[in-house]
């Protein structure tokens, strides 16, 4: 017997079908363009770690700065046209503690260098001054006839009066004025001046070594 065409391609079409385990499954895995689980082509944003606030303690008081006593002694050189006045300072204090209020107490030392013992040379007045920033202090004025040549020194020791409160330094001013023989044995002088300057760097309130 012959079946007719449309009941042969429905014949072979079940066939198909039935020879296929799960026919419906395998049209919605061929036929779906939605991705599997556990495959997602998304990929979920990251939270960026938030940058870390470095905070830097600045000090309010700033550190004292070295000075020329700090090793108890300093030698200055002061150039005299021919000659050369040579002032040393000294001190048992330990420099690096001095504030506006302490004591401090130095010692002062001045030769001539730099010539002969045949002229002769007199120092007719050595002072000292303190200079806080605030208030300039006259802490010591010797005048005389001094007889500084060499090998005759000039010595003194002087105490420096409290600077004004809050200062961070001190400047001394040496002031030494020379009468210079203009020959050996001649009797006749011409003045010289020798200005020096020390600073004193003081511990303010708060402040570090």
């Amino acid at each position: 017997m012959r079946l007719p065409r449309s009941a042969a391609v429905g014949l072979v079409a079940a066939a198909l079908c039935g020879s296929l385990t799960g026919c419906a499954s395998f049209q919605e895995l061929t036929s779906s363009s939605k991705p599997l689980l556990g495959k997602s082509s998304t990929t979920e944003p990251t939270a960026e770690p938030s940058p870390s606030v470095s905070v830097s303690a600045s000090s309010s008081a700033a550190a004292r700065v070295s000075g020329p006593l700090d090793t108890g002694s300093v030698v200055h050189k002061v150039k005299q046209g021919t000659f050369t006045v040579t002032l040393t300072y000294w001190t048992s204090d330990n420099a690096k503690l001095y504030t506006a209020a302490s004591d401090k107490t130095l010692n002062i030392a001045a030769h001539i260098e730099d010539t002969d013992s045949t002229h002769r040379i007199t120092a007719t007045t050595v002072q000292v001054l303190q200079d806080d920033g605030t208030k300039r202090t006259d802490v010591r004025t010797d005048n005389g006839k001094f007889d500084v040549t060499p090998p005759y020194p000039y010595n003194t020791v002087v105490t420096l009066p409290a600077a004004t409160a809050g200062a961070s330094a001190l400047t001394l001013t040496v002031r030494m004025d020379l009468l210079v023989e203009t020959a050996p044995k001649a009797g006749t002088y011409y003045r010289s001046t020798a200005l020096d300057t020390l600073t004193l760097p003081l511990v303010k309130d708060g402040a570090t070594e």
